[in-house]
This record gives C-alpha cells, sequence and structure tokens, in this order.
C-alpha cells in the first residue's frame, strides 16, 4: 500500500482543484493516476474526495466534470473520492447527487461499486435528509436494474448503522421494503439482507415483528434474507422466526 501522508493528500487535493477551475480535466485525471494506481486507504481517499467536494460545492458543473472523468478512469479508488465529494453538493443538489450516483453505479457495473456508493453519497444523503432521500431510496428498489436496487439495501445498511435509535424512521425504512422481500436475484438479496442485518443489530424487537408479519404472509423469503436478518439476534429470537417457516 502506498504511503500517502495526509500532507500528500492535501497537496493532491489542491492540485486537483486547481486543475478543475483551469479547465484542465487531463491533468485533474493525470496528477490524480499515482493515488488511484496505488493501494491507498478508504479513508485518504474519502479525506481526498470531501476536500475537492467542498473546494467546489458551489460550482457543482466543474466539479461533476471533474468526477465523471474520475469515473471514466474506473478505479476503485475513482467510485470513493466522487462519491465522498458528492456528498458535499448536498442537500441544495440532491437531485444531481442521486442521478450522477445512479449513474456511475450503472457505468461501473459491479458488487463493490454499489457499496462503495451505497455508504456514501447514497447512504449519507439518507442519514442527514432523511425526508428528502427517502423517495430515491423508493426509486433505487424498484429500478430494473439490480445493482441499482442492491445499492438501496446499502444504503439502509448505512442509515442503520449511524442511527441507532430511531424507532420511526427504521419502520419506514422496513416498510419500503416489504415489497422486495421475495426477491431471489443474489446481488438484490445480499443488498436488502445487509439492511435488515444492520437493523437487527440495534432493533431487534422490530426485526423479528417485521420478519413474523412478512412469514406470516406466507411469503416465500430467500435463506440468505433470513438468515442475515436474524444474525445479531438472540437464540429465542431465532427460533421465534424460524418457526414460521
Amino acid at each position: 500500500m502506498q504511503n500517502f501522508s495526509k500532507v500528500n493528500i492535501h497537496e493532491i487535493a489542491e492540485n486537483a482543484i486547481s486543475n478543475l477551475l483551469d479547465n484542465d480535466k487531463t491533468r485533474f485525471l493525470n496528477d490524480l493516476r499515482l493515488i488511484l494506481d496505488s493501494k491507498c486507504s478508504f479513508h485518504k481517499l474519502d479525506l481526498l474526495g470531501k476536500s475537492i467536494g467542498y473546494a467546489l460545492k458551489d460550482s457543482p458543473k466543474i466539479l461533476i466534470e471533474g468526477f465523471d472523468k474520475l469515473i471514466e478512469y474506473n478505479k476503485m479508488g475513482s467510485y470513493v473520492i466522487s462519491s465522498q465529494g458528492l456528498i458535499q453538493l448536498l442537500p441544495d443538489n440532491i437531485e444531481l447527487v442521486m442521478e450522477k450516483s445512479r449513474d456511475y453505479i450503472l457505468f461501473g457495473n459491479k458488487w463493490y461499486v454499489c457499496d462503495i456508493i451505497g455508504e456514501r453519497s447514497v447512504g449519507q444523503s439518507l442519514v442527514d435528509y432523511f425526508e428528502g432521500t427517502l423517495p430515491w431510496i423508493e426509486d433505487f428498489l424498484a429500478d430494473e436494474n439490480s445493482w441499482i436496487k442492491r445499492t438501496a439495501g446499502v444504503s439502509i445498511h448505512f442509515f442503520s448503522k449511524r442511527i441507532k435509535n430511531d424507532n420511526e424512521k427504521t419502520l419506514i425504512l422496513l416498510k419500503i421494503l416489504e415489497p422486495y422481500m421475495e426477491e431471489k436475484q443474489i446481488d438484490i438479496v445480499k443488498g436488502i439482507g445487509w439492511g435488515l442485518k444492520t437493523i437487527g443489530k440495534y432493533h431487534p424487537d422490530l426485526i423479528v415483528s417485521f420478519m413474523r408479519d412478512q412469514l406470516d404472509m406466507k411469503k416465500k423469503i430467500s435463506k440468505i434474507i433470513l438468515r442475515k436478518a436474524m444474525t445479531y439476534l438472540p437464540d429465542d429470537k431465532k427460533e421465534e422466526i424460524k418457526s414460521y417457516v
């Protein structure tokens, strides 16, 4: 792993910002190739994306043109930097952030792209701007693309990891997941399962009640979803759910 210090990251960010302001997207990408081609920690990539995004938050067009260039380069770090940078455009540009998140997921076309973006621009938006983001999560769940659906589940996982004591919002998230409990496509199943798993960790009574209700309706729920939903439950609660299967 390349040893980039915080000073290095700061210098790289300053150069990147300057290049974008000069409308030199080629140099912008070239200066970032070293870090994109290295095994740099996500923490430092996040710091870089946040710095670039914050500096250019009042110039979203310039920022997006730069991130589009990074995404075209198609390295894992491209998605970390860009998705973290998109957060800085919230909440005023939520529509742009969600649309670009979707574009980048479709372009990346891999599981890790969903997870990176679901835990950054989409998930953080859900944490900070729940009401404004919720319709987008519903749209993602209804999308025909399995990666987009998966991202919705990942964002719910991220929300549940960050917001641990809000039963009302958690119940809303369970409600929007309800129509998709019989999903069988494996990538979607893993995303939904991840969301349920984290809800179950912090809201065991809610997840038991929810799963019992779903099984009461004779839904054919994937074994993976069942297993993930029960991951953190005590044995007596697991047995209670299993009794409905």
